[in-house]
């Protein structure tokens, strides 16, 4: 026990660490400034600004849901570098597994604003508390060349490594649309709502033909769709194509399938506030505009696809108020996949609710069209939207439950994963799980069984994709691991499978007898899988973790799941 002085002494040293002379405290003062609610969550965010100067990067590994299910080898290569305590040179299977779950907690418990590093010495960036900077927690850039007019838009994923098992968007598919739409239109991020971009007018301007502007210019400053969230927008909302199809304006159709989108929609998600202060050349009046974009996922009648509402207002020198975001268009714009529910683009709608005019507008003006029918479906949003705006606020309480809800962190124990409810469903017709597993970075895989066939279903997190595959395959592989574990055995030169107590009750009598099966030839292709069917689940958060917390997420995932289980002939009972 120390005594009072050595304490004492203890904490004088401490203090002379943090704000001793010399310290540089610029960060800790950032940090109380910026940081929302009470002096005590002021003070504490100064206080980890200042110990994340001091302490050292901690190697962090992704451990998987199921260690026990990895090789011993492949364990053993997986917590060595990271191992806690002492490790002999030739652990058991059951040392390296109590070392992973040792791992596992301490990672657990570690605060974000501690440095980490990966498996390779590269750090591993996590977002500070408090910061509205989606770059801190993203981890793998990512360029899309899906849609062409907007140039190329380099996506951020939420990778925790550059080395991940993962499956791909497909390329040019409507999982690539959503990450590009999203991206460029400032829609990634559970705090973004509550910022404001101001909005390059020059780059704005020099969107408009040369020959369209009558008035004297400064010479373009033109700006990418990356660049810039407000010529992105107005791309989308002008371009005659978007990702090489043609777009649809403001037809009878349009109007049909944006209404289905609207009322099908799932939880919206939306853009930091823009402000655009820019003129009126024909009455040299100032123009202050402000805009929001909401994006969200839709899945009805068989179909599915994605909606994108871009509104707001404008206080112009002379007109005043106007409910319109003046110099920019407001829109609608529908992006419909393929009826199998595989990712590609079928269709692309878009209605145009107000234009800035053909002496403003992009193209030379926009085609009139009455769509006041959605009205009442378009205000909701709006006004949902000023609710966003202001989550900060609230005690600290409100932000809380709006990154629970709608971001990619913070889930309860309530929260159902997307495989967790596939399984259910396939439950019903009579597939069973036999396996369940997470691959380092986050991709999760079950195995099921139904009869003679078995089934592979994988989810990428990180991609939204979501895979169906023969699982016969993957039943092989794990007898590997069956025979590294001693459940395999060589019966008068016939390998079969250990039914004991001790191996039904670390495998599950479902797993042994499918093994058994296997072995004996009972288990056959699922040959209308036998090229995989895939596709992207949207209207996830942007960075979606696997999770269905958001209100409509369920009932989203739904519709999209039973039309891809449906295209890979898994709905009949004879599958």
């Amino acid at each position: 026990m120390l005594s009072a002085y050595s304490q004492n002494d203890v904490l004088l040293s401490m203090m002379d660490a943090l704000v001793g002379d010399g310290v540089d405290l610029e960060s800790a003062r950032k940090a109380f400034e910026s940081t929302k609610g009470d002096f005590a969550a002021k003070f504490t965010a100064a206080v980890q600004a200042r110990f994340a100067q001091m302490v050292r990067p901690e190697l962090f590994i992704d451990i998987p849901e199921r260690p026990e299910v990895l090789r011993k080898a492949d364990l053993e290569a997986l917590v060595r570098p990271a191992v806690d305590g002492f490790l002999r040179s030739h652990p058991t299977r059951d040392e390296l597994l109590a070392q992973a779950d040792r791992i596992r907690w301490r990672q657990e418990r570690r605060p974000p604003w501690i440095p980490r590093l990966d498996r390779h010495g590269e750090p591993i960036s996590e977002p500070q508390p408090g910061s509205s900077d989606e770059e801190a927690h993203l981890g793998r850039p990512l360029t899309v060349t899906a849609l062409a007019e907007l140039g190329d838009v380099t996506v951020l994923l939420p990778a925790p490594g550059w080395e991940r098992p993962e499956l791909v968007m497909m390329p040019g598919g409507i999982g690539e649309w959503e990450a590009v739409l999203c991206t460029v239109l400032g829609v990634t991020c559970e705090r973004t709502p509550v910022t404001t971009v101001v909005i390059d007018a020059q780059a704005n301007e020099a969107l408009i033909p040369e020959n369209l502007r009558w008035w004297a210019v400064e010479p373009a400053k033109p700006l990418s769709a990356m660049q810039d969230p407000g010529v992105a927008s107005e791309l989308l909302a002008t371009s005659a194509s978007l990702g090489g199809l043609p777009v649809t304006d403001s037809t009878h159709q349009d109007h049909e399938t944006l209404a289905m989108a609207l009322m099908s929609a799932g939880d919206w998600r939306y853009s930091a506030r823009w402000l655009l202060d820019s003129w009126d050349p024909s009455v040299d009046a100032g123009v202050l505009a402000t805009a929001r974009a909401a994006i969200a996922g839709w899945a009805g009648e068989g179909r599915s696809g994605l909606v994108v509402y871009v509104y707001g207002g404008t206080l112009h020198g002379t007109e005043g108020l106007i409910g319109g975001p003046g110099p920019l268009h407001s829109y609608l714009l529908c992006v419909s996949r393929s009826a199998d529910g595989t990712d590609t683009v079928d269709t692309v709608h878009r209605v145009i609710l107000s234009c800035p005019g053909e002496n403003w507008c992009h193209r030379g003006g926009c085609p009139e069209t009455d769509f006041t029918d959605v009205a009442a479906l378009l205000a909701p949003i709006v006004t949902a939207g000023d609710v966003a705006g202001v989550t900060d606020q609230g005690g600290g309480w409100a932000g809380e439950v709006y990154q629970q809800l709608y971001g990619a962190g913070g889930i309860d124990e309530h929260s159902e994963d997307v495989l967790d409810f596939l399984e259910g469903k396939l439950s019903g017709i009579g597939w069973v799980e036999l396996d369940r597993s997470t691959w380092e970075g986050g991709l999760e895989e079950s195995l099921l069984r139904r009869g003679e066939h078995c089934l592979t279903a994988s989810y990428d997190p990180v991609t939204h994709q979501l895979q169906l595959a023969d699982g016969m395959s993957g039943l092989e592989g794990v007898l590997d691991i069956l025979a590294d574990d001693g459940v395999l055995t060589d019966d008068d030169d016939q390998v079969t499978v250990d039914a004991g107590e001790r191996a039904v009750q670390r495998w599950g009598t479902e797993f042994l007898t499918a093994a058994e099966d296997l072995l004996r030839g009972r288990i056959n292709e699922l040959r209308q899988l036998a090229v995989p069917v895939q596709g992207a689940l949207l209207g996830l958060h942007p960075h979606a973790d696997g999770t269905l917390s958001a209100p409509k997420s369920t009932a989203l995932a739904d519709e999209q799941l039973t039309v891809l289980l449906h295209a890979a002939g898994l709905l009949s009972n004879d599958a």
